[in-house]
């Protein structure tokens, strides 16, 4: 990295991208003792939107054959398909267009909230989903410097008032959720992760960066002294907001004074070549491997696209995303197969690294068929290394009685059952996870051994 970036500046970024703070969760979580020794440590959760061409039993291109190959065949040209399970038969939380609540909850199986009120914001129901999976992951190692980081492309500001006044615009832009109130908004630019990881660029030293952030912090002091004096006015509502927001700047200034000290990790050349979606995205996930090496962060996210997906992550491709998985499956699967051969490269960068056998990495949507909204058969992959025979991993596993029910929603399994099991990996004893019909079973999804 060879850009020079001003603590400023970087603060300044960090402001749209910090991890709300951590309240009391309602999950019944509790770390499991000698009956299970936890075999990971890492996750990272990967997601695009606006699902794949899946329109049959046989799963259509959500393979490695098919129409171009198939939408993983760059899994098979990577060499990492036997590190992969590829899930059958999953269902995406939709209660509220498939696009909103299958992304907000996609790591929590939670339905997302709603309302009717004039004045939508004001509505505690209004933006509300549940603690993300990888959040729960993050717990488990509460001393991390960095609690986790989210990786994305772009955010989308607003949709439609049909859709914004009913319920949040975050349900599309964020799978992670630090609790039922509080998305975590993703970084799309790699010098902005590079510098919340490593404390600063190149040509900025580690002392001037720090002295930097002591300076910020007198300035946000002073902002913190104004908010005391003002909050006996605000709503119990605004309140929360403004609490959240000044523990989250504090955390943020502790992720960064630690990183300013991480001089002995090593620091991930800046991809150069290739459009930019795919260098930005190479950058990060190189980020994200270097800093789960040097164990500054154990939980990541990373967001291919939004939940409604209306970008073009590549010119050879004269479509975006959105319209494709709507309209045009020759266009859609040719997207797919670019965001799949990222998250190959992801996991061949945890092997080469020698850290997929202690982590999970999943990838998954938001709905499988986009021209009928079909919430049923998501597109849904788990990879990681086995240290123990403890996952079935280079295979198919279903999660319905037979192959042929992949497309009946009335006999898919939730996704809840599977990150239930995948606690188990890490030492968690979840008890329950999700809400509503979205709510675990307690019946094995099928991924463990």
């Amino acid at each position: 990295m060879s850009r020079v970036l001003s603590r400023r500046n970087v603060l300044r970024g960090v402001g749209v991208c910090i991890a709300l703070p951590l309240l009391e969760s309602a999950l019944p979580i509790r770390l499991a003792h000698a009956q299970l020794t936890p075999k990971k440590k890492r996750f990272i959760g990967c997601f695009f939107g606006s699902g794949a061409p899946m329109p049959d039993a046989a799963n259509g291109d959500w393979g490695y054959s098919g129409n171009r190959g198939g939408a993983l065949k760059p899994l098979a040209d990577l060499g990492v398909a036997p590190y992969v399970a590829v899930m059958r038969g999953f269902r995406a939380v939709n209660n509220f267009d498939v696009h909103w609540s299958g992304t907000a909850g996609f790591l929590s199986s939670t339905p997302v909230g709603t309302t009717n009120s004039p004045n939508p914001t004001s509505d505690p129901n209004y933006e509300r989903c549940a603690k993300s999976l990888d959040q729960i992951i993050a717990d488990t190692h509460p001393s991390a410097p960095i609690r986790s980081l989210h990786a994305g492309f772009s955010r989308v500001p607003s949709w439609d008032e049909g859709h914004d006044r009913v319920g949040s615009i975050n349900y599309v832009n964020s799978i992670a959720w630090r609790d039922a109130t509080s998305p975590i908004s993703n970084i799309t630019d790699p010098m902005q992760m590079f510098t919340r990881v490593f404390g600063s660029s190149d040509k900025l030293s580690n002392a001037r960066a720090a002295y930097l952030l002591e300076r910020r912090k007198s300035i946000l002091d002073g902002v913190l002294d104004q908010y005391n004096h003002h909050k006996a006015t605000l709503s119990s509502a605004d309140k929360h907001r403004l609490e959240a927001y000044a523990q989250s700047i504090r955390e943020v200034e502790g992720e960064l004074t630690s990183a300013a000290n991480a001089t002995t990790c090593a620091r991930p050349a800046e991809e150069t070549g290739g459009e930019a979606y795919v260098r930005n995205f190479r950058t990060m996930q190189k980020i994200i491997i270097a800093a789960m090496q040097c164990d500054l962060t154990r939980a990541a996210t990373i967001m291919y696209n939004d939940g409604i997906g209306p970008n073009r992550p590549t010119s050879t491709v004269a479509a975006e995303q959105h319209d494709s998985a709507h309209n045009n499956w020759n266009t859609l699967i040719q997207i797919n197969q670019v965001q799949v051969a990222l998250w190959g490269e992801l996991i061949a960068g945890l092997k080469a690294a020698d850290l997929l056998k202690e982590t999970v990495v999943v990838l998954g949507s938001n709905m499988s068929d986009g021209r009928t909204h079909n919430s049923a058969n998501v597109p849904l992959l788990v990879a990681s290394e086995n240290v123990a025979n403890e996952m079935k991993l280079g295979q198919e596993v279903y999660g319905t009685p037979t192959p042929a029910a992949v497309t009946d929603l009335a006999q898919n399994r939730n996704m809840s059952d599977l990150w239930v099991d995948l606690l188990k990996l890490y030492g968690v004893n979840v008890t329950s996870l999700g809400e509503g019909p979205y709510k675990s079973t307690g019946k094995p999804s099928g991924i463990l051994v």
